[in-house]
Formats: structure tokens, sequence, C-alpha cells
């Protein structure tokens, strides 16, 4: 049975062929542990920035940025939704 909604995760970029690109998210259990997450993704190699997102509904395309870290695309190039009052770099 899947958990209920919102979900939560930390998705690092990287640079690839001189573009950021996303790597793999990470799944987060609270929206804490995906900012804490999306924090310390940056302290890994080959990071070069990384956002906390959230997911109200099953059925959603749509991510909320919770925060962003380090050098990020803008949320709409990676389905994101940026939240301006708590988005910072």
């Amino acid at each position: 049975m899947a958990g209920p909604f919102p979900r939560y995760a930390a998705l690092p970029f990287v640079v690839e062929d001189h573009h950021i690109a996303a790597g793999m998210p990470v799944r987060c259990m609270s929206e804490r542990a995906a900012l804490v997450c999306a924090e310390r993704l940056l302290s890994v190699f080959g990071y070069v920035g990384s956002v906390a997102l959230r997911r109200t509904s099953a059925s959603s395309d749509r991510l909320d940025v919770l925060r962003a870290f380090g050098d990020v695309p803008r949320a709409d190039e990676f389905g994101g939704r940026s939240q301006p009052a708590t988005i910072a770099r």
C-alpha cells in the first residue's frame, strides 16, 4: 500500500558535457529530511547543486521546489514549480 501524500525527495545535479543534468533522486520521509539531504548532497564529489522537492498528489506531474542549493537549472526545466518565498541559493 502506498503511503500518504505529500512525497518528498532530494534531487542532485551534475555537469555533463558542459550542461547541468539531474542525477538520481533520493526519496525522503519528511520535508525536513528532504531539505537536509539536499543540502548535504552538495558535499558529494561531482554534484554542483541540489533541490528539495515535494509532490502533493499521486496523479500530479508537477513538483514543488522547497529549496535549491548550489547551481541548479530553473524549476520549469526539470518539471518543478518554485515557491519564491522559500527558494534559496
